[in-house]
C-alpha cells in the first residue's frame, strides 16, 4: 500500500529567555484530548530512536523528535493485564490488586484516568486488541466505548493471545476519531501485534524481514500509528491532541535464558518506549535519561490536562521533563508472580534506583545498568553494602503499598482453560516469607521451556521423545507440578494407566486446584475399571469445577457400573445440562428411564 508524505508541524511558542536559558510550556490555552497508544510487548531498543539501526519505525522515530523520548522508563510487570492496570490507575500491580493475567478485575470503585477523563466532560473510548484486557477484567470503567470486538481474530489461537490484526483495531479506531475535531476525547488504542507468534509481513516488506520478525510486527505497527496520526491531522484534531506511545512490557529475545516475557525483571522485559508529543507549545526533541515509571502515567495526563489528581497513588508527575526540567529521583518499583504461578518457584521483585537495580530472588541479583546494560555482570557478591541499601529501599517500598484484592473474574470454561498454562496452574498469591527458599526462576528456567517442548511433542504423539524429557525435568524440580501431570498424560496416551496415575496423583498433591489434571486422574481409573476409587476421584473434580460435563458424564457411567443407576440418571442429565448435544450421555439416559 504506498503511502502518502505528510508534514507534520510542531508548534513550537517561545515564551521567553529566563537566565539564558528557553522556557517553554507544555500547556494548551485550551484543553487537549489525549490519544494514548499503548505497545504489547514492547521493548525500547527495537525502535530506531532508542537507537537500534536496523528499525524501521519512521514514524515513532519522528514523534521522539517532535516530543519527549524518556531513555528508561520501567514497566512494573511484565505482563499485559497488570501493567495497564498501572498506566491507567498510577498504582502498583499490589495495590491495584492485578498481579498476573486472567485472574481477577480491577477493584469496582478504583478510580481510573478514564473515570476521570469521562467526569471532566471527555469523550472516551478504547479500542482493545486482545482478549488479555477484555471488559471483563474491569479496565472498561469509564470507556463510553470499549470496543474490545474480537469475531474476526484469528480463530487458531486462544486464551490471551487471542488477538485481532493492528489494523482492525486501528480501522475502529478511526471510525470513531474522524468527527471528534474539537471537543476533547481521551481515546486508547492497543496494539497486540509484537507478542508471540511473530508474523513477518511478507506481503509488505518482503524477505525483509525473513530473520528478524518481531522487528517486522513493530514495522507494521509503526505504519498503523501512521494512520491513526493522519487521521487526527485531516481532521484538524492533531494540533489540540498529546500523543502519547508506551509500551506495557518488553520481550526477551533469548536473553538471560528467556524466550518471551513473564519470568525475569532484567531490562529486555522491563524497560518499554514512552513518547509523549504535547499538542501547542511544546519544546522538541527532549531525551529524559532519569527512569521512570509506567505508574508516573496517569498523575502525568491528568496534571497535563489541568485535573485533579488521583486520590490516592505512588506515580508522579512528569510534566516538569516535558518542559525540558530536570527530574528529581525516584525510585521505580517491579515484581512478577509468573514463576509461583506458573511452577511455584520463587516469585521476584526489583527496584530500579538511579544507575542500579537490585532484584530480590533466592540468590540476589544487582546491576550497575548504566555500565552493564546488558545486565551480564552480577555485583551482588562484591556489593553487599549497595545489596543491603536497596532491600531496605525494596522493604520501604512495599510497607507504603497499601494492598488490594482483584475482584472475582466470570470466565468461560474454555477462557479459564486457555488462560490456565497447560491447564494445571492455579493462582495462589504469594507466598511471603518462604518464597526465598524456593526454587530460584534464573536456574530452572531451561526446563520450563522443556517442558513446553515435550508437551508438543505429547500433541505431536511423539511420547518415545516427550517421556525422557519429562523426566529429566523432574531430575531437576520433583515438586514442578506440571512436570508430573504431563508426564501422567504421556504415559496414559502410551498404555501406561497404572504410572499415568501414580503422576496424576503427585500433580494433585502438589497443586490441589488443577482439576483437568483430577479428571484426568479419574478417566484413567475408569480405564483400570476400578469404578469405586474413580467415583470419588470424579466427585472432587466435580467439587473443584462443576461445569466440565464429561465428569458428569464419567460419574453416571461409573454409577451404572457400580449398579447404582438412579445416581446414574442424575448424572447424565447433569451432563446434558452442560452439554446438550452430547450424544453419549442422552442414549444412556434413555437407556435407563426406558428400562
Amino acid at each position: 500500500m504506498a503511502r502518502r508524505t505528510r508534514k507534520w508541524i510542531s508548534f513550537l511558542v517561545l515564551l521567553g529567555l529566563v537566565g539564558g536559558g528557553v522556557v517553554w510550556s507544555v500547556r494548551s490555552p485550551r484543553r487537549s484530548s489525549i490519544l494514548l497508544i499503548t505497545l504489547d510487548t514492547t521493548r525500547a531498543d527495537r525502535l530506531g530512536c532508542y537507537g537500534y539501526a536496523e528499525a524501521r519505525t519512521p514514524v515513532l522515530d519522528r514523534l521522539a523528535r517532535q516530543g519527549v523520548l524518556f531513555e528508561r522508563a520501567y514497566a512494573p510487570v511484565p505482563l499485559t493485564l497488570p501493567s495497564h492496570a498501572t498506566m491507567l490507575t498510577g498504582l502498583y500491580p499490589p495495590e491495584h490488586g492485578l498481579r498476573i493475567n486472567g485472574q481477577g478485575a480491577l477493584p469496582e470503585g478504583l478510580p481510573t484516568l478514564a473515570t476521570e477523563f469521562q467526569a471532566a466532560g471527555y469523550d472516551t473510548a478504547a479500542f482493545i486488541a486482545a482478549f488479555v484486557l477484555n471488559r471483563k477484567f474491569g479496565l472498561q470503567r469509564g470507556f463510553e466505548t470499549y470496543n474490545d470486538d474480537l469475531s474476526l481474530a484469528d480463530p487458531g489461537l486462544e486464551g490471551e493471545h487471542r488477538y485481532r490484526d493492528g489494523r482492525l483495531v486501528v480501522d475502529a479506531a478511526i471510525r470513531w476519531l474522524r468527527p471528534r475535531s474539537r471537543e476533547p476525547f481521551f481515546c486508547w488504542v492497543h496494539l497486540f501485534d509484537p507478542h508471540y507468534p511473530y508474523l513477518t509481513h511478507e506481503d509488505r516488506y518482503g524477505e525483509e524481514f525473513a530473520d528478524r520478525p518481531y522487528d517486522a510486527e513493530l514495522a507494521y505497527v509503526d505504519e498503523q500509528i501512521e494512520r491513526l496520526i493522519s487521521t487526527l491531522e485531516e481532521s484538524g484534531a492533531l494540533e489540540h491532541t498529546t500523543i502519547v506511545v508506551v509500551g506495557d512490557h518488553g520481550e526477551s529475545l533469548g536473553e538471560h535464558g528467556e524466550l518471551a516475557h513473564g519470568m525475569t525483571l532484567y531490562d529486555a522485559t522491563l524497560r518499554v518506549p514512552l513518547l509523549v508529543v504535547p499538542p501547542g507549545e511544546s519544546r522538541p526533541g527532549i531525551r529524559v535519561a532519569e527512569p521512570v515509571s509506567l505508574v508516573d502515567l496517569a498523575p502525568t495526563l491528568l496534571d497535563l490536562e489541568g485535573l485533579s489528581p488521583l486520590p490516592r497513588t505512588s506515580g508522579r508527575s512528569l510534566t516538569a521533563a516535558l518542559r525540558g526540567e530536570p527530574l528529581t529521583s525516584s525510585p521505580s518499583y517491579a515484581e512478577t508472580d509468573e514463576p509461583y504461578h506458573e511452577a511455584h518457584w520463587s516469585p521476584l521483585r526489583a527496584i530500579i534506583s538511579g544507575q542500579w537495580k537490585y532484584i530480590r530472588s533466592p540468590r540476589p541479583e544487582l546491576y550497575d545498568l548504566l555500565a552493564d546494560p546488558d545486565e551480564l555482570q552480577n555485583l551482588a557478591g562484591e556489593a553487599s553494602g549497595q545489596v543491603e541499601l536497596l532491600e531496605g529501599e525494596l522493604a520501604a517500598w512495599e510497607e507504603r503499598m497499601i494492598e488490594s484484592s482483584a475482584d472475582n473474574v466470570a470466565l468461560t470454561e474454555q477462557e479459564r482453560l486457555a488462560l490456565s498454562s497447560l491447564g494445571y496452574a492455579s493462582y495462589h498469591g504469594t507466598v511471603g516469607e518462604n518464597e526465598r527458599t524456593l526454587p530460584d526462576v534464573k536456574d530452572m528456567l531451561p526446563y520450563y521451556y522443556k517442558l513446553n517442548d515435550a508437551s508438543a511433542m505429547i500433541d505431536a504423539g511423539r511420547y518415545d521423545l516427550a517421556e525422557p524429557l519429562l523426566r529429566e525435568v523432574l531430575a531437576a524440580d520433583d515438586a514442578y507440578f506440571a512436570a508430573h501431570g504431563e508426564l501422567g498424560r504421556c504415559l496414559l496416551r502410551q498404555g501406561k494407566t497404572s504410572e499415568a496415575i501414580d503422576s496424576l496423583r503427585r500433580t494433585m498433591e502438589l497443586e490441589p486446584g488443577a482439576d483437568r489434571v483430577q479428571s484426568l486422574l479419574a478417566s484413567a481409573l475408569m480405564i483400570q475399571e476400578d469404578y469405586s476409587a474413580a467415583v470419588e476421584e470424579l466427585e472432587l473434580a466435580i467439587r473443584l469445577n462443576p461445569n466440565l460435563p464429561e465428569n458428569h458424564y464419567n460419574l453416571g457411567m461409573a454409577m451404572e457400573q457400580l449398579g447404582r443407576p438412579d445416581e446414574a440418571v442424575k448424572h447424565y442429565q447433569d451432563c446434558l445440562e452442560l452439554a446438550p448435544d452430547a450424544i453419549q450421555a442422552r442414549q444412556r439416559l434413555e437407556s435407563l428411564l426406558n428400562r
